[in-house]
């Protein structure tokens, strides 16, 4: 769902876009206020549904990606709201985890082509349903 009001978002808050039970968390970098835009770092991507190949991680029942590799994004302040802190924890203590145990860089580097994927999925998904809050 859609939150269509100003976004009441700042430099450093983590924010949420919720999509089809779909979650992408984000740290906020910049507000782009006369665009009405957010300058967004992806942290997090969780989806309720496997799609094709394995996921990395199983937090609160969704398949959970780690999105430190991605691109930022420069996105409408309209799709995100302020992420809940019971939602946060649980990703960043299991992200603070995955950084303490070494890891193959073979599945890494696998892992984060899946992460890629799946952001971009879900960016051309929103696009195509939301076509007119990208338009301007």
């Amino acid at each position: 769902m859609i939150d269509r009001s100003p976004s009441p978002s700042t430099p450093c808050e983590i924010v949420c876009l919720e999509h089809q039970g779909n979650y992408l968390y984000a740290e906020v970098i910049q507000i782009v206020a006369d665009r009405q835009r957010s300058w967004v770092r992806p942290l997090f991507l969780q989806l309720t549904t496997q799609s094709s190949g394995e996921q990395t991680e199983m937090t609160q029942g969704l398949f959970a990606y780690h999105l430190h590799n991605c691109s930022d994004l420069v996105w409408p302040s309209q799709f995100f709201r302020p992420a809940l802190d019971e939602e946060v924890l649980p990703l960043l203590m299991q992200m603070q985890l995955n950084k303490q145990q070494q890891e193959d860089p073979v599945v890494v580097s696998e892992r984060d082509r899946k992460a890629h994927q799946a952001l971009r999925q879900l960016t051309q998904h929103i696009w195509q349903t939301f076509p007119d809050a990208f338009s301007n």
